[in-house]
C-alpha cells in the first residue's frame, strides 16, 4: 500500500514515464518483430532446393512461357519435381488491394506451396470442379468470405472472372495468406493464354546440383523463340535483402535510438522524483533504517513503473502480428508472425529502464548524512 502511495505522488510524472516505456517497447519490439520474421523468411531459403523458371520477357501482362517446356525440364538430371503458374492480379470490388490469383496443377503444386492444410475441401475435390478456388485465410477474414461464396474480380487486363471459394488455405508461416489458387486450366481459358504460363517452379533433388540445374536450363532454351531465365529461392531472397538493406538498418537504429531516448527521460524523472525525497529519506534513517533497506524501498518503485509500461508496450506488439494480419510489401510480400521470445527481451530492457535509471541517484541520496538530508525540514 506505502508503495502504490508513493507511485501515485506525482500522477503526472508516473503517467509520463508509464506512457513514454509503453511506446518505446512497443515501437522496439515491433520493428525487432518484423526483423525476425525477416530472418526467419530468409533462412528458411538455404534449406530449400527451389528454383524459379520465368521467360526472359517476363512481366505482369507476358504469358508467353510455353507449358511445353514442362516436360523437356522435367528430363534434366536430379529434377525432382516441377510445377507450372499462372498468375493473374485483381482487385475486389472498390478495393485498391491487389489480389494475387494462383493457376496451379493439383497434382504436384502441394509440394511447392507451403500449406500446412486445407480447411472444407480437399486438393482431389479441388481439382474436380472447373471455377473452384481456394482461398488464403487472410483474404477471407478480410473480405469477409463464406466458404460456399461466388467471388468475382477484376483483374489488372480489365477482364472480369469469377470463381467459388471451395477452401480456405492454411499455412504455418502466414505465407499463401493473401492468395487465391485456382485450376490453371481454368485460370488460362480466363486470361485467353492457354498452353502459357508465368513461371515454374523446379525443385531438385538435391541442393549441390542446382547450379548446374539452372545452367543446363538456360542453355537448353537458348535461341528458342521463347528464352528463359532461372534464379533459385536462396538468390531471390538475398537480392529482395540487398535492396531493403538500408531499411533493416534503419529499423534498427530506431529502436535503439527509441530505447534509449525513452532511458534518458525516466531517468531524469525518476531524478527528480528521488531529489523531492530527500528530506523523506533523511527521516527514515534517523528512524534507524539501514542504507540498503531505504535503496531497495525507494529502488523498487521506478522498476515496478517501468516493468509495467514496458510490459504493456511489449504484449501489444507481440499482440497486433497474432490478432491482426501484417503484411511489410516488399518484392515478394513479407508477412509478420509474432515471436515470443522478444517478450523476454522486453522484460529484460524494461527491467534494466528502471533499474539504471533510479540507482545512481537513489544510492546519491541514501549516501547523504541524516542531518544534511533533513535540513530543510520544517
Amino acid at each position: 500500500m506505502w508503495l502504490i502511495k508513493n507511485i501515485l505522488r506525482n500522477k503526472r510524472r508516473t503517467i509520463l514515464i508509464f506512457i513514454s516505456l509503453a511506446f518505446a517497447l512497443f515501437l522496439f519490439v515491433f520493428l525487432f518483430t518484423i526483423l525476425t520474421s525477416m530472418n526467419q523468411y530468409f533462412n528458411s531459403a538455404h534449406t530449400k532446393h527451389t528454383i524459379y523458371v520465368y521467360s526472359t520477357h517476363f512481366g505482369i501482362h507476358n504469358y508467353d512461357f510455353p507449358q511445353t517446356y514442362t516436360s523437356m525440364i522435367s528430363k534434366i538430371s536430379h529434377v525432382k519435381d516441377i510445377t507450372p503458374i499462372v498468375q493473374l492480379f485483381g482487385y475486389f470490388e472498390k478495393s485498391t488491394e491487389l489480389i494475387s490469383t494462383w493457376g496451379v496443377d493439383y497434382r504436384n503444386a502441394r509440394n511447392f506451396l507451403e500449406i500446412s492444410n486445407i480447411e472444407g475441401t480437399s486438393w482431389s475435390d479441388f481439382a474436380k470442379e472447373k471455377s473452384a478456388a481456394l482461398v488464403g485465410k487472410h483474404l477471407m477474414e478480410r473480405y469477409r468470405w463464406m466458404i460456399g461464396d461466388t467471388i468475382i474480380l477484376k483483374s489488372s487486363l480489365e477482364i472480369k472472372f469469377s470463381f467459388i471459394i471451395r477452401g480456405i488455405v492454411h499455412a504455418p508461416d502466414g505465407s499463401g495468406g493473401n492468395n487465391i489458387y485456382l485450376n490453371l486450366a481454368y485460370l488460362q481459358e480466363i486470361i485467353g493464354c492457354p498452353g502459357r504460363l508465368s513461371f515454374m517452379f523446379i525443385k531438385a533433388d538435391d541442393g549441390t546440383f542446382v547450379p548446374e540445374i539452372c545452367s543446363k536450363v538456360e542453355t537448353m532454351f537458348r535461341n528458342y523463340p521463347v528464352e528463359v531465365a532461372t534464379i533459385t529461392q536462396k538468390s531471390f531472397m538475398h537480392s529482395i535483402v540487398d535492396k531493403i538493406k538500408a531499411i533493416l538498418i534503419a529499423f534498427r537504429l530506431i529502436g535503439w535510438i527509441t530505447i534509449i531516448s525513452t532511458f534518458l527521460l525516466v531517468a531524469n524523472c525518476i531524478a527528480i522524483s528521488i531529489r523531492e525525497r530527500k528530506s523523506e529519506i533523511g527521516v527514515m534513517r534517523v528512524l534507524g533504517f539501514s542504507q540498503c533497506r531505504i535503496l531497495a524501498l525507494i529502488l523498487t518503485e521506478p522498476i515496478i513503473v517501468s516493468l509495467g509500461g514496458g510490459m504493456i508496450g511489449t504484449f501489444s506488439a507481440y499482440l497486433l502480428p497474432t490478432f491482426y494480419h501484417v503484411v511489410i510489401p516488399t518484392a515478394m510480400p513479407l508477412h509478420v508472425n509474432p515471436d515470443g521470445s522478444l517478450i523476454l527481451y522486453g522484460f529484460f530492457i524494461s527491467l534494466l529502464i528502471g533499474f539504471l535509471g533510479g540507482i545512481l541517484p537513489t544510492l546519491s541520496s541514501v549516501r547523504l548524512k541524516p542531518s544534511d538530508a533533513i535540513r530543510n525540514i520544517v
